[in-house]
């Protein structure tokens, strides 16, 4: 189940990119995120008074507000970018971006997580993503 959920996540990713980008052209990259985030505040809070378990005392840290920043970033930029070069290509670069920062947050054990050496498969599965991008961009 993880792994089609996972698999979902992506096809949501690029159903949302396209209709925020068609939302950034008729108002801006940085609305188009206001409105984009609103939306998301609201389903959650309705999510969080449904679901919330009683029990939840995480203590706050403020580096708990960094995935924030760079949703809202990364939401932008995508704005920006999709119209330039396409949700494919965008896509494809992002999951480039996602699967190294990954590699190199598992490799060195970063942020507190144990070291997980990338073994060859995951190399060869890096190598294809890289040479699909490059046939993509010829």
């Amino acid at each position: 189940m993880p792994k089609f959920l996972a698999f979902f996540t992506g096809l949501a990713l690029s159903v949302m990119v396209y209709y925020n980008g068609q939302l950034s052209g008729y108002t801006s990259a940085y609305f188009s995120n206001l409105i984009y985030h609103t939306t998301g505040l609201i389903f959650f809070a309705i999510v969080l008074r449904t679901t919330q378990r009683s029990d939840t005392t995480l203590p706050f840290k403020p580096i708990y507000l960094l995935p924030g920043f760079m949703g809202s970033l990364t939401v932008i930029l995508n704005n920006v970018i999709v119209a330039e070069i396409g949700i494919t290509l965008m896509v494809a670069l992002t999951l480039l971006g996602q699967v190294l920062t990954s590699l190199t947050i598992d490799h060195f054990g970063l942020f507190g997580k144990p070291k997980l050496v990338a073994g060859k498969r995951q190399w060869i599965g890096t190598a294809v993503i890289v040479a699909g991008l490059i046939i993509m961009l010829i």
